[in-house]
């Protein structure tokens, strides 16, 4: 922590998230009257110009990762396995945005950095209302290199792995059904552009407050005009020909990530709606490799095996879109919306952001704690909640706190 007022309002300064004249202004009426730097910081808190979390960054010293180019960064939306999400804003004024920032890990990383700026360029393709849009890719430039942004729609939501959590067990199956046909009409668009998902989960599903639905990253999307290095890039990260997530994957998709078309997503939409309505992975083994064999060659699970209160009917559609067999597996997306449509129902869901955000840091921080003592795949649960990893399909990256730099 910075010991002094001087040290802070030089760190408010440098951080050039307040225009000039305003930071010029606020420290000339307050930094007089301040004891310590701790006192300065409280009352631009309570002046309305920082927010706590930039407040707790320049109080560390890291006024200068406050801002990302034209953008300066508010808060932690959240964590992923390739960096750090913020909440920000243009420098001129406007809506806020999300910018995601690649880990200060894999800034040298030419494989992790192709993923990212393949998520990149796909998000900036769609333009759809069931889609997060990428609006912008950029490098921002340091005193330690430079590191790929990119600025996304913020949509103000819970993930639905974090529902399940929230559900404190398996999900009401005719808001979850509602949920998946929203996303299944997003993918519907993708698959008419020739563009399949192949990472469709809990994770990259986000509901607002209003029952909305919005799916993201397409980090491992594979795009019509995408090139074979682009897919060596990939295949390098997560081994030869099985580009995506275990615990969702498509067998033919683990198989040759290369050939499939869009029922490998309503697979994994599938797996999706399995795991909202059960609260526990589809095949639950000891490690990824074993959980990508399940999936090719296991019994398939039966939702209301585990949830008698699904409908018998909705029970078989899942099991359907989960077939081993594409050929087995509902044709399109418009099929699998035709099919849940008699189970869906639009539901508000009751969250407050800012407590969303809150909870978010503070399962950040026990789930860095447990790190230390447990590798990723050690006991790995059959059930599931928020801070569940259920393969995150990216190299394994090292724990790193709020203010490691970047995310």
């Amino acid at each position: 922590m910075i010991p002094t007022v001087e040290a802070f309002a030089e760190q408010l300064l440098k951080s050039r998230i307040l225009p000039e004249p305003v930071a010029a202004e606020f420290l000339e009426k307050h930094q007089s009257s301040a004891g310590v730097a701790g006192e300065l910081a409280r009352s631009a808190l309570r002046s309305r110009l920082i927010t706590r979390y930039q407040a707790e960054e320049l109080l560390r010293g890291h006024g200068r990762r406050l801002r990302v180019n034209d953008y300066v960064l508010l808060d932690i939306l959240g964590y992923g396995g390739m960096g750090m999400v913020y909440v920000g804003r243009p420098v001129q004024g406007g809506r806020q945005v999300a910018v995601k920032l690649l880990g200060d890990q894999f800034k040298h990383d030419s494989g992790m950095r192709a993923r990212f700026q393949l998520e990149a360029r796909a998000g900036m393709k769609v333009d759809h209302p069931q889609l997060v849009r990428t609006l912008e890719l950029g490098e921002r430039q340091d005193l330690y290199g430079s590191t790929d942004y990119m600025v996304m729609e913020l949509v103000e939501g819970v993930t639905l792995l974090e529902g399940i959590s929230f559900s404190s067990g398996p999900m009401k199956w005719d808001a979850t059904c509602d949920i998946i046909c929203q996303a299944a009409k997003g993918l519907d668009y993708l698959h008419a552009r020739r563009m399949v998902h192949r990472d469709v989960k809990p994770d990259n599903i986000l509901v607002d407050s209003r029952g909305h639905a919005r799916l993201l990253d397409f980090g491992l999307t594979l795009l019509n005009t995408q090139g074979s290095e682009e897919e060596f890039s990939l295949s390098m990260i997560f081994g030869h020909d099985c580009v995506g997530t275990a615990d969702y994957i498509a067998p033919e998709q683990s198989l040759d990530s290369m050939s499939v078309d869009c029922r490998a997503d309503v697979y994994s939409l599938g797996c999706s709606l399995y795991v909202c309505l059960t609260a526990r992975r589809p095949f639950p083994r000891e490690n990824r490799a074993a959980t990508v064999q399940a999936h090719r060659t296991d019994p398939r699970p039966r939702v209301d095996a585990i949830n008698p209160a699904v409908p018998l009917e909705l029970a078989d559609v899942i099991e359907r879109m989960m077939a081993i067999d594409p050929d087995q597996r509902p044709a399109s997306m418009a099929a699998v919306r035709e099919l849940l449509k008699p189970f869906r129902r639009r539901r508000p869901w009751a969250f407050e952001f800012q407590k969303v955000l809150h909870r978010r840091k503070e399962l950040r921080r026990a789930l860095m704690t447990r790190s230390r003592l447990n590798t990723i795949q050690a006991g790995r649960s059959t059930k599931l909640n928020s801070v569940t990893v259920t393969d995150p399909a990216t190299k394994e990256a090292p724990p790193e706190t709020p203010d490691s730099s970047n995310g």
